[in-house]
């Protein structure tokens, strides 16, 4: 079984870390703003923008990375449980044996430990969407629906977007903590972001929505004197 710590120390800081990096979408990217209803709306599903710029949203990659946790814990044998399992959050905050998954991303009972800010275009001008006609499916007789056409908008390939993300009082760099499972945790998530990349938004099953780490940098601050000082600082390819 994993080891078990109480998580609940954020209400003190005592070491914050900041990693920068820029993200590559591989294969065209759409995460969308829900159907639109307006009449003279240009497409049936948007492209999310903010000040009419395509932006991956944070709670975006938060959402595929904390799947992507769920799934590495699986592998060695250990079942995260349900992220609606009211009780089991409760359970955790009371006797302070709060999971992994939970003592990372947080829960409703818990504020998460790390920060994912929306990534934007590092050039603006490059984030060129395109829009693709598809056809509605019957499941029930497996073929095309006649008729029902929609449209969609999405991301060009190729473009790059800045990364950043804060973690608190979890110790990943320059060495990880051995004795925090989540630090470990982490890393992996980190490695495989960066080869062989996430899927995140809509169309996974077709290939769109592939994203990398392309480089990463981090700096890690500690609390000296009620201020926050840096304490070191790096760049990342894979962990070894």
């Amino acid at each position: 079984m994993p080891v078990t710590r109480d998580y609940r120390d954020l209400n003190t800081i005592k070491l914050f870390t900041r990693i920068n990096g820029v993200l590559v979408n591989e294969t065209p990217l759409r995460i969308g703003t829900g159907g639109e209803n307006l009449l003279e709306a240009p497409v049936d599903i948007a492209v999310y923008r903010v000040s009419d710029v395509p932006v991956i949203p944070g709670s975006s990659l938060k959402g595929a990375l904390r799947q992507l946790a769920e799934s590495i814990l699986a592998s060695k044998g250990h079942e995260a449980h349900d992220p609606w399992d009211f009780e089991k959050m409760e359970e955790e905050m009371e006797n302070g044996n709060v999971c992994v998954i939970c003592g990372l991303f947080g829960s409703t009972r818990l504020a998460s430990h790390v920060k994912i800010f929306d990534a934007r275009p590092l050039d603006p001008g490059k984030a060129r969407t395109f829009t693709k006609t598809g056809v509605a499916i019957n499941r029930e007789f497996g073929g095309a629906w006649g008729g029902l056409l929609y449209t969609e908008e999405l991301v060009v390939p190729n473009v790059e977007w800045d990364f950043k993300m804060d973690i608190i009082n979890i110790r990943v760099f320059r060495e990880a903590d051995p004795s925090d499972e989540r630090a470990s945790l982490l890393r992996s998530l980190f490695d495989i972001l960066m080869d062989p990349g996430i899927s995140i938004g809509a169309r996974k099953s077709a290939g769109h929505g592939l994203i990398r780490l392309r480089k990463m940098s981090w700096r890690v601050y500690k609390i000296e004197g009620g201020k926050l000082t840096l304490e070191d600082e790096g760049e990342v390819g894979k962990f070894g």
